[in-house]
């Protein structure tokens, strides 16, 4: 049962990754003690989505960090308008849209990974 459940959870995450057009990005640099921010942008009809998430040494991230809604399916990590500031503990990312695909819903995400 606990195998036939993985197989289904990997599954549903791959169907999902295509249907809304998925695509992660690592960003650089790494904060401290090798923290590190993922992104995972989506977009499906008009609405662009993405999630950040802080992924320490063990490259184990522990839930989202935060979210955000764009208009337009536009990605701003993809198109470079986001900020990340680490600082001694931890970092702070901000998303940025434009002025025909403005941030909707969110915008910022705590990056820290405290395990």
């Amino acid at each position: 049962m606990l195998i036939v459940t993985a197989v289904l959870g990997t599954a549903w995450g791959a169907v999902d990754d295509l249907v809304s057009n998925a695509e992660y990005h690592v960003l650089r640099p790494a904060g401290p003690g090798g923290c590190t921010a993922v992104v995972r942008e989506t977009f499906f009809l008009v609405v662009g989505n993405g999630e950040a998430y802080a992924v320490g040494r063990t490259g184990l991230a522990l839930g989202k960090s935060g979210s955000w809604v764009v208009d337009d399916g536009y990605r701003p990590v993809d198109a470079g308008t986001y900020e990340l500031d680490w600082g001694r503990d931890s970092g702070l990312l901000r998303i940025s849209g434009t002025s025909t695909d403005p941030v909707v819903r969110g915008g910022s995400a705590d990056i820290d990974c405290w395990w």
